[in-house]
């Protein structure tokens, strides 16, 4: 294996970020009682699923911040972006070229997995809606970890597990300011994936390359090949 290429998700391989922010708000009016609540995902401790449930329980409700509380929130989301998968497919559309990304990077002798900030059970959600194929790839979720940067550790720790590789560099595909950001904190190299006003954000805090889509998949693979860090203490 040449190295590890780690995902991010929603806005990376799906198109779910406007659906995810819709759910989120239901979720939260409907088991926590709020009217409203901030989407900007980089302004909570961590950008994680479980941990800004964590801080919304803390922080606008007399509720203890307990697993159980944190399991209705996770439940009645997960029932959201199930109900809406069904209801409204084109909100889970994939990013063009993703379907097929896991398989192209395989054959270039780079081994994936995905690392998101989402829960297990509706990452697997949105994947299916998306038709995005995810069985076979090793994962880590916000159930597993709160920082970003651990989730990420946790993806990569299950990849060597599952193909018995010990990989030598590594890189995260993400669309997010707190992906930048985490990567940074690692010495992980970065590929961003975005277009517009989004690109432009990831640009200026340090992205080197931010490519729209994985349709040129040769210019994706030289992004890899170019800042992929070595993971060698």
């Amino acid at each position: 294996m040449r190295g590890i290429v780690v995902f991010d998700l929603d806005g990376t391989l799906a198109r779910t970020s406007e659906v995810d922010d819709a759910c989120w708000l239901e979720a939260a009016s409907d088991v926590l009682g709020l009217d409203s609540m901030e989407t900007d995902w980089s302004r909570y401790p961590h950008s994680t699923d479980e941990a800004i449930a964590l801080e919304l329980i803390r922080t606008r409700t007399d509720l203890a911040p307990t697993d159980e509380n944190v399991h209705r929130v996770r439940d009645a989301f997960a029932e959201r972006i199930d109900a809406a998968s069904r209801r409204r497919p084109e909100w889970f559309r994939p990013v063009p070229g993703a379907p097929a990304i896991f398989e192209a990077m395989r054959s270039a002798g780079w081994a994936v997995a995905i690392a998101t900030g989402g829960w297990r059970r509706t990452a697997r959600l949105k994947l299916e809606a998306a038709g995005v194929p995810y069985e076979d790839v090793p994962a880590a979720h916000a159930d597993d970890a709160h920082p970003r940067e651990q989730i990420i550790e946790t993806a990569m720790t299950r990849a060597r597990a599952a193909t018995g590789e010990t990989f030598e560099r590594g890189v995260y595909v993400g669309d997010g300011r707190w992906d930048v950001l985490a990567t940074d904190r690692m010495g992980l190299g970065f590929v961003g994936i975005a277009a517009g006003d989004r690109a432009d954000l990831l640009r200026s805090i340090g992205a080197e390359t931010v490519l729209p889509d994985y349709l040129d998949f040769s210019a994706f693979l030289e992004a890899v090949e170019r800042l992929a860090t070595s993971l060698t203490p």
